[in-house]
Order: C-alpha cells, then structure tokens, then sequence
C-alpha cells in the first residue's frame, strides 16, 4: 500500500506525502496500488490518474490501446481489469554500449483490492484479461529482442 486508505481522510494530499520524496529526487518513479489505497476518498482508477500526472512520475493508468492488440491471436483485448497495468522498458545508460538498447522490461500489475469469491470476501488476484495482456506484451518484447 502507498496509503492506508481508511487513515487518509484526503486521498491526494496522503499520496502527494507518500510519493513527495521520489518527486523532490528529480529522478524518474513508477508506482502500482494496494489493496488499501483507495479506502479513502478517491476509487482506483482516480489515484492512478493522480499518480500518473505527479511531477517525474512514469506510471499509467493503464496499457495504451495498441499493445491491447493480440497480433498472435488476431484480436483485441477489449478490457483489461484493474487500474495501474503496464510495462516499462528500461533502456541501458546514456553513452554506454546499452544506450539504445532494453536492458529490462518490468511489469505493473494491479491485483484488485476486496472481492466476494464464492460467498466470502478476500482480497483481489491478478484476473485472466491481465495475464492475456501480459502475455501478448512479453512475446512482442521477444521478438523485438531477436532483431
């Protein structure tokens, strides 16, 4: 969690505390939710909109439109779960040999936050479409890789 949801009476402000340091470090920062920040007073898709717009911030809210596209399977992923799903390729130094190049790619994954399963309440789990788009972004990644 960046946050204890039900101990933030005010969402933004707690968040802009919460990220404060890595904004006032100048360097680029990515963030993912827990399954309490948004116990407070903004849902999950609006805290991942704040993050994604605070200063050096390199987080989505969620993948752009065309890596939803499964060219192996010749169809769209039409919606993906959740709010905080995305990759980010980390490219080698400037001046190194690795300049240009993907060193890493790390993956987001918004696992949810409380759902009734069966009866019961629990917490969320990463959800098929996630995996669906997962999949697709890291077989792209593979073949450009191989180039």
């Amino acid at each position: 969690d960046n946050i204890f949801g039900s101990s933030s009476p005010d969402a933004a402000e707690s968040m802009f505390k919460a990220f404060g340091p890595a904004m006032e470090s100048g360097l680029p920062w990515a963030a993912i939710l827990g399954n309490h920040d948004q116990e407070s007073t903004l849902n999950r898709e609006e805290l991942m909109t704040l993050i994604s717009l605070m200063d050096y911030s390199v987080s989505q809210i969620n993948p752009s439109a065309d890596s939803l596209t499964d060219s192996a399977k010749g169809r769209m992923i039409s919606k993906i779960d959740g709010f905080g799903n995305y990759n980010l390729r980390v490219y080698g130094a400037p001046g190194s040999m690795l300049a240009n190049n993907s060193v890493l790619n790390l993956f987001f994954l918004d696992s949810g936050d409380r759902v009734v399963y069966q009866g019961i309440r629990t917490y969320g789990w990463i959800k098929d479409s996630q995996l669906q788009w997962l999949r697709h972004v890291s077989r792209e990644l593979q073949v450009i890789t191989k180039l």
